[in-house]
């Protein structure tokens, strides 16, 4: 691997480093300096590195990801108040925040609330990876992937399958991360094998993870970020583009399925409609796929996968 590369590698860890803070971090107040510090840069050159490997400035993607996890908070957390979920979110008062998410979105934090109950509750709705509803009305309309998100209620097929609630423990991960379209993340599960087989951490037993760090009803697809990840024991030092992760133990909605690669439409269709029946809504855990096997060595070429989604009572 030549010098370019390895470069290239290690800015894309300390990017991912910075990302994972502010997501771990997302009520503090977070400012160029502090990014700049995680990331082991000087303010001015993490700057000019982050907004021409990210797309947008730091300062823009802190913003944004806080408004994101805001309209998640109001669509999961209806008994919270806006303020609290403007001070969980990182905002300094209330109003700062209806601002800054009337001019992000389009809508006040009442009518995006409406919005989600009435398509909830409505012939026609639609489903992101993350079970939430697809929303189509505001400032900042979102493309998202057909494979798994675009379907229409009545025309849902559900798959015979057993879900039920587990307590699921803490994984430990490595993992090598995708932003974009669900379907091109087998170039991050390439990377992540190359580099984690010559190190010993590669075994018949290896369990691969896909981890979902963003909702694509609300996140643009081409900024969805998908961790492609493996289970290891202890701590494994990392490098360049791979990183380490931890998903807390929890109680996660799990459903077990059998199902080829065009097959997870229907599998996450299942795990939604379920899930809007059950009492439950979404925790704030991310939301995870868990392979049981290679698909690849498969004589029908299954995954045999648990879909996991966090929960908590209405």
């Amino acid at each position: 691997m030549d010098s370019k590369e390895l470069s290239k590698q290690e800015y894309t860890a300390r990017i991912n480093r910075v990302m994972d803070y502010i997501g771990q971090n997302i009520d503090q107040q977070i400012d160029l300096a502090v990014m700049a510090q995680v990331a082991s840069f000087s303010p001015y050159h993490f700057h000019r590195i982050f907004t021409a490997m990210v797309g947008e400035t730091p300062n823009n993607f802190v913003s944004r990801i806080r408004l994101e996890k805001a309209a998640q908070l109001l669509t999961d957390n209806l008994k919270s108040t806006v303020s609290d979920i403007a001070f969980q979110c990182g905002f300094i008062n209330a109003s700062s925040f209806s601002r800054a998410f009337k001019t992000y979105f389009g809508l006040t934090t009442k009518e995006f609330r409406e919005q989600e109950k009435a398509i909830y509750t409505k012939n026609g709705v639609r489903y992101s990876k993350n079970c939430k509803a697809v929303s189509k009305i505001g400032k900042h309309p979102q493309q998202v992937n057909d494979q798994f998100c675009s379907v229409e209620f009545n025309q849902i097929i559900i798959m015979n399958t057993k879900i039920e609630i587990k307590q699921m423990p803490e994984l430990n991960l490595i993992y090598c991360r995708h932003m974009g379209a669900f379907n091109m993340i087998g170039q991050a599960y390439e990377k992540l094998f190359r580099w984690a087989a010559p190190r010993g951490l590669v075994t018949p037993e290896t369990k691969t993870v896909t981890v979902y760090r963003d909702d694509p009803s609300i996140t643009a697809i081409e900024k969805v970020r998908q961790d492609a990840s493996i289970i290891v024991k202890g701590d494994v030092k990392v490098e360049g583009e791979i990183g380490k992760s931890t998903i807390p133990s929890g109680k996660y909605a799990v459903g077990h399925f059998e199902i080829k690669e065009t097959e997870f439409e229907e599998a996450w269709n299942t795990m939604c409609s379920w899930l809007t029946e059950s009492g439950y809504q979404p925790a704030d855990n991310p939301t995870y796929e868990y392979y049981h096997n290679n698909y690849s060595e498969d004589i029908e070429h299954r995954f045999i996968v648990d879909i996991c989604i966090p929960v908590k009572p209405l």
